[in-house]
């Protein structure tokens, strides 16, 4: 039987403000402005996981990282996303955060992929824990309320994570009249890439929102470029 451990993740050295940049409406007869104040990202920490960190702390996955060292390296890549209200402002009614991998200069069969995401789904939001759970396989187990089908699919998925062994994972966030899109979210990402080689994490936010007069209203994320472009090394 594998046993979880703990990984406490480390915090952020800076969080930023984004500038929401609206898509250009045929309906609208103004442009409509640039939102601000709504959607913070706290700084992307990366950490190596090594199987002699393992092994200091006793731990289940220094064995796997051992038979996977010659050609990957695994890393952690954690940040928190903050999604503000805005007092008789319109509410967001969805929003989408992706990250995109990439090993300059290595062909496409080794380039990085997202060995594992979490959150994979909830239906309901969860206060950042500051800890995560891996199994032996450096699997990231979600905490907190998980998702399971109940009555004929009639659970609504509050966020949805995907793009596991891929080079694009994304989450995407869906408010309901019960779970308004409010509040702090915490991200991770066991990324593996090929040993020793450069690697980068591109993001990318956007969000809808639900005028009273103009109804949705798709915003993107104007980064700056600590978020553009992470050096995962």
């Amino acid at each position: 039987m594998i046993h979880p451990d703990r990984l406490t993740e480390p915090e952020a050295a800076a969080s930023y403000d984004l500038k929401l940049v609206p898509a250009l409406l045929l309906r609208a007869p103004d442009p409509q402005p640039p939102l601000t104040g709504r959607i913070s990202l706290g700084a992307p920490v990366v950490r190596p996981l090594s199987a002699v960190q393992a092994a200091e702390g006793d731990e289940d996955w220094g064995d796997f990282l051992e038979s996977q060292s010659a050609r990957y390296d695994y890393l952690l890549l954690s940040l928190v996303c903050s999604f503000r209200p805005s007092p008789g402002g319109p509410p967001f009614t969805d929003a989408g955060i992706g990250v995109r991998l990439e090993a300059p200069g290595q062909p496409a069969d080794r380039q990085p992929i997202a060995w594992s995401i979490s959150p994979k789904r909830r239906t309901a939001p969860v206060a950042p824990s500051g800890s995560l759970t891996l199994t032996a396989n450096l699997m990231l187990v979600d905490a907190g309320v998980e998702y399971t089908p109940h009555r004929a699919g009639r659970e609504k998925l509050f966020v949805v994570g995907m793009g596991e062994r891929d080079s694009d994972p994304e989450w995407r966030f869906t408010a309901t009249p019960e779970t308004p899109l409010v509040g702090d979210e915490s991200l991770a990402l066991i990324i593996r890439t090929p040993a020793g080689a450069p690697a980068q994490a591109h993001i990318a936010v956007a969000a809808t929102v639900r005028e009273r007069r103009l109804g949705l209203i798709p915003y993107r994320a104007e980064l700056p470029p600590a978020l553009r472009a992470v050096d995962l090394r």
